[in-house]
């Protein structure tokens, strides 16, 4: 019903436009047909079957597109949604603690209050007009007197004469038509000829049924105010089309004394109440007779162009009234999704996510206040997708989307958002959202699900993206960035690699790093130095991914050798059952350095981490690398910092890493344009699941 309203007012306006554009250059009888567009997209409702297949009709030119825009981009995400979700739903959400009045108002179901005040003022309406009409036609019955007269040589209607009458009309009561004139109408027989003949007109077009279901429209849309507007115009313009019928069938030379009869006739002030009266009267009060006097002497005809621009007037209304908003595919609907979270327009995707799950909507990393909250911020400054850079895999109800989040540094992260969406009246609304940042890829699977598409072509290759030559410029002079001269490092580094070790094999401008993760598993990355012989190394693809070895695949390897007798001249004795002190000198000392580099790397990553995350002032990130307890009271910077380090590096005893429960290091940093280092003081304790950050503190 609500989509009723909203087109068939939008409908009911550019009619009223039409009219009074084309005012005196079409025929009144064509103005007056148009009306029948409106009677005919208020009726749809009423009529079930109708009223479905209305619904599949979908355009891109419907009016409710704009109104979809106008919610997601002015009603979404503010304190406003609930409310009009409630109006148009009925759903009505409780506040524990409501602090303002849309939130005092959405407790109540107003839908329901509108459908009662509705029918309410629709059956009294209806009650009043049914009064109205029959008192009328009941009042004409029993003071009418039969008209004897020369009249049924104009009319094949039967003609009364009634007391207080003020104008003639055609009244319908009970299947009978009949002309009505007033008593004491003194007029000559030209003039009751011009009368009689308008009355027949209006007999010939059925006035009598369209005014009834006007007046029903009325009664049905009465919460409408332009559906009074669109019967009162309709019923003016239902006499100037009788007008000009009437002249027609009187001939051309008629026209004028035509004219003086309706002066001659002209009624006094017109009553509410006649709106709503099916008759039809000759005269239609006073300020209807200037437009028609005005019409009989300019006579407008309707030429074919005009005839062509009515019809293409009349097909623009029906495509943008007569139709819903398209059914958005899923792609379609995920591309909206990922342009307006480039742009940071929080309160456009809480309107592409179902009302039936907003906390979802509020609960999304980049929401930065909750459902209850006057502004919807989203988003942070940096690091964040560059706009209309993006992947989209959609399929059956699940659409993944790839962005390329980035810095001015400038530097490139990988995010993967999936997004799960129900559909709801032909239309995709996100029901289930996760967001995956690959700011640290620690592991294979982390490689694989932010790489698995490739480098080469993608936003990822420093080749093609601008950024390799912007970071090429930056090096130069810069010994903080000196490590992307090196493939074994730059690496690491531009794919966000965190944790493992990293060997290169360099031949020339082409290098391959394999790259260890922690959990053994390795992956071996294509290198290039595309920027000249001094210049930065980028990655270009990758290849060769091989799984840390399955702990219990090497424990069912070993069963099926027990009892295997060694070969001859096979020492009994594998070199790992020998004592530490039968290892050869180096091999011990190389496992013990081994060790050592291991748990020195993995707190390195672990600090470098947080302090990354610090002065970027991102609490969130802090906290993932935080223990439980102290990640309850956390505060970045306050402000971004890391883009402005001229100077960053991790101090601290870790070789005997290994051994200890509980580490503290210090990060020495310096701000661009100051003149001392500062120190970032890291706490760290041995958890199950490795290192974790248990306080830190600043120090000038």
């Amino acid at each position: 019903m609500v989509e009723t309203l909203i087109t068939s007012s939008a409908l009911i306006a550019g009619i009223c436009a039409f009219r009074l554009l084309f005012k005196g250059r079409i025929s009144p009888r064509i103005m007056y047909a148009m009306w029948g567009l409106p009677a005919l997209r208020l009726l749809m409702p009423l009529f079930y079957p109708a009223d479905r297949w209305l619904k599949t009709l979908r355009s891109s030119f419907s009016v409710m597109n704009a109104v979809d825009r106008l919610h997601e981009q002015v009603i979404a995400g503010t304190e406003m949604e609930p409310l009009v979700d409630n109006i148009l739903t009925g759903r009505v959400r409780g506040y524990a603690n409501p602090d303002t009045l849309p939130q005092k108002l959405v407790g109540v179901d107003w839908q329901l209050v509108f459908l009662a005040v509705w029918l309410t003022g629709s059956a009294v309406l209806l009650v009043w007009i049914l009064w109205v009409n029959f008192h009328f036609a009941a009042r004409l019955r029993r003071t009418r007197v039969r008209c004897r007269g020369a009249v049924y040589g104009v009319t094949h209607l039967p003609v009364y004469r009634v007391l207080d009458l003020r104008s003639p009309c055609l009244v319908m009561f009970l299947g009978e038509q009949s002309i009505y004139l007033p008593e004491d109408l003194e007029a000559e027989p030209e003039q009751i000829e011009h009368i009689l003949i308008h009355e027949t007109c209006h007999a010939r077009h059925l006035d009598p049924v369209w005014g009834a279901l006007r007046c029903m429209l009325v009664c049905a849309y009465w919460i409408n105010p332009l559906v009074f507007l669109a019967a009162y115009l309709s019923k003016r313009d239902c006499e100037l089309a009788c007008d000009e019928a009437a002249v027609k069938r009187l001939g051309e030379g008629s026209r004028f004394d035509y004219g003086r009869t309706l002066i001659a006739l002209t009624a006094g002030k017109r009553a509410f109440s006649d709106l709503f009266c099916i008759s039809a009267d000759f005269v239609f009060g006073r300020k209807t007779m200037k437009e028609r006097i005005t019409l009989l002497a300019a006579w407008p005809r309707t030429t074919a162009l005009t005839a062509a621009l009515v019809l293409a007037v009349s097909a623009a209304l029906i495509a943008c009234t007569y139709t819903g908003r398209p059914a958005q595919g899923l792609q379609k609907r995920t591309e909206l999704w990922a342009e307006y979270f480039c742009s940071r327009d929080g309160r456009a995707l809480a309107g592409l996510y179902s009302q039936e799950h907003q906390d979802g909507f509020y609960g999304m990393e980049p929401v930065n206040t909750d459902e209850s909250g006057n502004y919807l911020g989203f988003g942070w400054s940096s690091p964040w997708p560059m706009d209309g850079r993006y992947d989209i895999q959609a399929e059956n109800t699940r659409s993944q989307i790839t962005y390329y989040a980035m810095t001015s540094e400038p530097h490139l992260w990988v995010w993967k958002e999936t997004l799960e969406w129900e559909k709801s009246d032909g239309i995709y609304y996100v029901d289930r959202e996760a967001l995956s940042i690959f700011d640290a890829v620690s592991v294979l699977t982390e490689f694989e699900a932010a790489y698995g598409q490739g480098i080469e072509g993608t936003p990822l290759d420093y080749r093609t993206n601008g950024m390799g030559a912007a970071l090429n410029e930056n090096v130069k002079g810069d010994p903080v960035m000196a490590f992307l001269a090196a493939p074994e490092t730059a690496g690491p580094y531009l794919l966000n690699l965190e944790g493992g070790r990293a060997a290169a094999e360099t031949v020339g401008d082409q290098s391959s790093v394999t790259y260890e993760f922690r959990d053994g598993s390795s992956v071996v990355i294509r290198m290039e130095r595309p920027f000249g012989a001094d210049g930065i190394w980028v990655p270009t693809g990758w290849s060769g991914a091989v799984e840390a070895a399955d702990e219990a695949e090497v424990d069912e390897a070993d069963e099926e050798n027990v009892g295997v007798t060694p070969a001859p001249g096979e020492a009994e004795r594998t070199e790992a059952d020998l004592p530490e002190a039968e290892l050869p000198e180096t091999e011990a000392e190389n496992a013990e350095a081994g060790a050592e580099n291991s748990e020195a790397e993995a707190v390195k990553a672990v600090v470098g981490e947080f302090a990354q995350a610090y002065f970027r002032d991102d609490p969130a990130a802090m906290a993932r690398v935080m223990t439980g307890s102290a990640a309850k009271k956390i505060a970045g910077a306050g402000e971004q910092l890391w883009d402005r380090l001229d100077a960053f590096q991790i101090k601290g005893d870790l070789s005997d890493a290994e051994n200890r429960d509980q580490l503290e290091v210090q990060c020495e940093y310096r701000v661009a344009g100051e003149d001392s280092f500062s120190y970032l003081g890291v706490e760290l304790v041995r958890e199950e699941t490795g290192w974790s950050v248990s306080g830190y503190y600043l120090e000038k």
